[in-house]
């Protein structure tokens, strides 16, 4: 993994770039889709008795083949409400975008997409 997917950061040290999310809406940047690789590096999800990743398709553990779908549901928590937060803004939600992205930065709180989005949100709207 190289240090910019660690970081968040573009290989130029940049942050991720943003676009609005309604057009000609004033609200807080929206993070646009990256070319570059992620923002985060993907989370890896363990079977607790196999210690084998769980098949990111089938949620399920190759070698003893345990359901593990709620531990990736928690493992990646705060990236999906992080998500509902994006949605959040784009229907014009702020109050609920501002919940879920302190909700994601609750669980998982190197998230720098949900801290510089929370930022942008705080900054426009004064809360």
């Amino acid at each position: 993994m190289s240090s910019s997917e660690s970081t968040g950061t573009s290989p130029a040290g940049e942050a991720p770039a943003y676009d609005n999310p309604a057009p000609g809406g004033p609200g807080p940047q929206v993070p646009a889709p990256r070319a570059g690789g992620p923002a985060v590096p993907p989370l890896e999800v363990p079977c607790p008795q196999c210690a084998v990743p769980a098949d990111p398709e089938g949620l399920r553990c190759p070698s003893c083949r345990e359901d593990l779908a709620a531990l990736v549901r928690l493992r990646h928590a705060g990236r999906i409400d992080y998500n509902e937060a994006l949605a959040a803004l784009r229907t014009g939600d702020d109050a609920a975008a501002r919940v879920l992205l302190r909700r994601s930065l609750a669980a998982e709180p190197g998230l720098r997409p949900a801290r510089d989005l929370l930022d942008a949100l705080v900054t426009r709207t004064g809360d």
